[in-house]
């Protein structure tokens, strides 16, 4: 133990701590740091990993974006030969509308439907 706590250090101790590149390491772990920075430096390039997962990624982003081409692009239902060309013509609307109906809220819906009808007046 040091008998006087606030001695200053010697010319030697400070110019070596000076000297030291790493601040409040010791020497050791400063040989070990020099060992590990040269043999990675010597080390052989590895090839870059994250190509293998970007890749990956654009593979199936291609294959979500056709999927969505093809799943829109199906035609309607086919219908019952025994309808009538209106009712066909009805159901195809149908199909068409029936895709905007999540974009409604219901809310929104129920204020549609209790608006009042106004009609042209007759002449």
């Amino acid at each position: 133990m040091n008998p006087n706590p606030r001695s200053t250090p010697s010319d030697d101790d400070l110019d070596r701590l000076l000297a030291r590149h790493y601040r409040d390491t010791s020497p050791e772990f400063e040989s070990r740091w020099v060992a590990l920075k040269r043999e990675l430096r010597q080390a052989p390039a590895r090839p870059w990993r994250l190509t293998g997962w970007l890749g990956a990624l654009g593979a199936l982003g291609t294959a979500a974006a056709v999927a969505f081409m093809v799943y829109s692009a199906r035609p309607p239902a086919s219908t019952t030969p025994g309808l009538s060309s209106q009712l066909t013509e009805l159901l195809a609307m149908d199909a068409v509308l029936g895709r905007a109906l999540p974009l409604l809220d219901e809310e929104n819906r129920t204020a549609l439907l209790n608006l009042p009808a106004s009609g042209r007046p007759k002449n």
